[in-house]
């Protein structure tokens, strides 16, 4: 299969998520003028102070946010992929996204604000997250006999499911007024985001791109087996034992920033290999940055289809995931 040149795909997707960042800051569901959101854009000293409002406080930091979240989730989905050696791996099929949301439930829900302020929403969903991965290791290793790839997802399934009716009990016994903000988190939402939730994950992103980019030439050693990567002079347990903290604190932030989000680190791993192949020195800056057009796109999406009343980021993301989420189960099958 003919791949697409890496310089000539990394400038493209650059510049379309320039444009679906710029298409996230200027669209929404207050209609302005054309002229008065460029004014309002660049900060122009005869731009209207209610317009910078809008683009500078909640437009650009929710554009900011989903497009770390998205870039979060597919680095993760990368690391996982690689790690396990399994095409189906992501954050949300391994229970990390699922226990990464029934910590931040359980905060929101019965912690007092000031508790959460203090450790911060982001700790409690990475805490949750590893818990959740952990859980899912125990279940799928076998002594004498390692990890089994089907068993792993299952197992994965199996703790996703337990993480979300412990969620689903949380909100049961909630107030009405607190069950409605969880349940908006649960099903994904970066409404309300400010400038202040940005650090964490503007932060850890490109640190843990850095970090797995030094990393690619081992990952790529593991895909040929842990046999050949020990032989190659790979540190197999600090790798994974690194490289899995790293995802599971990535997922832990993204839904700390914006809730369940599934299928972009199944997905868009998978898209990215299609266009520029399978060794990771080229796929990780592709995939994280389809990773941030995916979810910055179907925010905007979320924001105005239905306008003024907003989906929530996990309804539309179902909805495009589908196809290629049964494309690549074919692709599995067939052992491509």
């Amino acid at each position: 299969m003919n791949r697409a040149p890496y310089g000539l795909t990394l400038t493209l997707a650059l510049l379309a998520l320039i444009l679906a960042m710029l298409a996230g800051a200027f669209w929404g569901t207050a209609q302005l003028p054309w002229d008065e959101r460029l004014r309002a854009l660049f900060r122009l000293p005869d731009a209207q102070p209610n317009l910078q409002l809008i683009v500078w406080e909640w437009r650009l930091p929710r554009v900011l946010m989903v497009a770390m979240v998205g870039g979060a989730l597919a680095l993760s989905g990368v690391i996982l992929q690689a790690l396990l050696r399994n095409p189906l791996a992501d954050p949300y099929l391994l229970g990390l996204s699922s226990g990464a949301s029934a910590a931040a439930t359980a905060a929101i829900v019965w912690l007092p604000a000031a508790f959460v302020a203090s450790f911060g929403l982001e700790l409690l969903a990475f805490l949750g997250a590893m818990l959740a991965f952990i859980l899912t290791l125990g279940l799928a290793f076998q002594p004498g006999r390692g990890m089994d790839k089907l068993v792993l997802i299952l197992a994965g399934v199996a703790i996703s499911l337990f993480f979300q009716s412990v969620s689903s009990f949380f909100l049961h016994l909630a107030e009405p007024h607190v069950t409605r903000n969880a349940l908006s988190f649960l099903m994904g939402s970066a409404a309300g985001t400010r400038w202040g939730d940005i650090p964490p994950l503007a932060i850890v992103l490109p640190l843990g791109f850095i970090v797995v980019l030094a990393s690619a030439k081992m990952l790529d050693a593991v895909l040929l087996g842990d046999e050949r990567a020990v032989a190659l002079g790979v540190p197999l347990p600090v790798l994974r034992f690194g490289l899995l903290s790293l995802a599971a604190l990535l997922t832990g932030l993204a839904v700390a920033g914006a809730g369940i989000v599934g299928f972009v680190g199944l997905v868009v791993p998978h898209l990215a290999r299609m266009v520029v192949g399978a060794p990771h020195g080229r796929l990780l800056s592709i995939a994280v940055l389809f990773g941030m057009i995916t979810l910055v796109v179907v925010d905007l999406l979320s924001r105005t289809l239905l306008a003024p009343e907003e989906l929530p980021l996990s309804v539309l993301l179902a909805l495009f995931a589908a196809p290629p989420f049964v494309y690549i189960l074919r692709r599995v099958r067939r052992g491509l």
